[in-house]
């Protein structure tokens, strides 16, 4: 009950400030929605990358939220955000879904709570914004520094930063994990129509308990052999002595942004890596390649806002020449052993899957080509994306033959100013090994 005092607090905290506070911003939201299926489940589209809000048998949903924006100066404010959800199909239907303060300046952020991920691309993205932090399950709570705009170290470099202590403190197999997360990007603006980003992510999961184990080890000292990724000292399991100090994922970052006048065009590449083969780039064209084009809006008037396509491959994993030792074996862990999930949802790309136990990744091993599409006209927005998918399974347990699977989504929104928001839901899943699968929902939701 200590947790849902906390949240409804917050909620209700913007609305006891006084209205006539000048530097106050106060807003909030109510939504519902419904959702119907031609099968046991969702299609893929609609639940997936939705922050935890549906699962795939979710047909009733509501939620509330409140943000609450106090202006300290002109270059630093505070934010207050609360919401929470409401849902069946969940085996926790009521729960909260943000629930953070955020203090900003000039050059720093501070976020003390449970935040969504970013959102990028015009949310055409098959991950948003990450390959490890979709937005796919629910935020986790911690404490996370990050630059709140580039570092300027010269006309035409900067940095961008952050680093953070998240706790998992959902029902999972190691209770109580920790997470560590750092990154740090470089930037060079080459011209005012040329810019390279490179940077690197890392997270690490670590301390808890086993139930096989028992404790693992959680010093201040092992802290520090987590953020280097030493190994581990007397103590710990066997494999962490062996290779580093708790269950280690990563991304390297490269990205060109192109910006002629007509628009904007990005190139990108995420590399995952889970281990010194994926930091060697021994699991090369392991990743997501993708290129967006967004149109420029100021100069000319256009229909579509966004293009997307991606080429998604997690199929090598360092394991090419059937060397067991080297295959990286995304998202699964031997002491970790619920993985990269949070309350059994994957938290990075949705496509890498679970067996029903919770307790081991059974499809790992992708393939998918991915198309996205945005467009809007005066009060109408739409937003439309196919991914072409083939699940190998993984290497210990393939599937054969592959499964081959086409996910379509369909969204369209239609805005008025008095009454609010009306969003359609329409997603088809179709494909030789499974059966089709077709869905719609209809969200309504009212800001105030």
């Amino acid at each position: 009950m200590k947790k849902y005092f906390i949240t409804i607090t917050l909620l209700i905290f913007p609305f006891l400030i006084p209205v006539s506070a000048q530097k106050i911003d106060i807003n909030s939201a109510v939504s519902v929605a419904g959702f119907y299926s031609g099968e046991d489940t969702l299609p893929f589209w609609i639940f997936s990358n939705q922050n935890g809000a549906f699962s795939s048998k979710t047909e009733l949903f509501a939620s509330l939220q409140s943000n609450l924006i106090y202006s300290l100066n002109e270059t630093s404010q505070l934010e207050v955000k609360a919401s929470i959800f409401v849902r069946d199909g969940v085996e926790d239907e009521f729960q909260r879904d943000e629930l953070f303060v955020k203090y900003t300046n000039k050059w720093l952020g501070l976020t003390l709570g449970s935040e969504h991920s970013e959102v990028r691309f015009n949310g055409l993205s098959t991950v948003n914004d990450n390959f490890l932090l979709s937005g796919n399950s629910r935020a986790f709570p911690g404490l996370i520094a990050e630059a709140n705009k580039p570092f300027k170290l010269s006309n035409k470099f900067e940095i961008d930063w952050a680093i953070a202590h998240y706790e998992l403190n959902d029902d999972r197999f190691v209770d109580n994990t920790l997470l560590h997360y750092k990154r740090l990007h470089f930037i060079w603006n080459i011209n005012l129509k040329n810019k390279l980003q490179i940077g690197v992510e890392h997270y690490a999961q670590w301390g808890g308990t086993s139930p096989e184990l028992g404790k693992q080890p959680s010093s201040f000292g092992d802290f520090i052999d987590v953020f280097f990724a030493k190994k581990a000292s007397d103590g710990a399991s066997s494999g962490d002595t062996i290779n580093a100090l708790g269950n280690h994922l990563g991304i390297i970052n490269f990205e060109y942004t192109l910006t002629p006048s007509s628009g904007k065009f990005v190139f990108y590449y995420q590399h995952p890596f889970e281990d010194g083969s994926g930091t060697r780039f021994a699991n090369v064209p392991d990743g997501i390649w993708g290129f967006y084009f967004e149109p420029n809006t100021t100069d000319f008037t256009t229909f579509v806002k966004g293009v997307l396509l991606e080429y998604v491959d997690t199929s090598d994993q360092s394991g090419r020449r059937n060397d067991s030792r080297g295959r990286d074996n995304y998202f699964n862990s031997g002491v970790y052993r619920s993985g990269w999930t949070y309350e059994n949802n994957i938290i990075g790309l949705p496509f890498i899957t679970q067996d029903p136990s919770g307790l081991r990744i059974s499809n790992n091993r992708v393939k998918a080509i991915h198309i996205g599409v945005a467009a809007s006209q005066k009060k109408w927005s739409f937003l439309a994306k196919t991914s072409f998918v083939q699940n190998l399974g993984t290497f210990g347990n393939p599937i054969s033959p592959v499964q081959k699977i086409v996910y379509s989504y369909l969204q369209s929104n239609y805005t008025h100013e008095k009454y609010g928001k009306f969003t359609l839901h329409l997603g088809v899943d179709f494909g030789k090994q499974i059966r089709s699968n077709y869905g719609a929902g209809l969200q309504y939701t009212y800001s105030f």
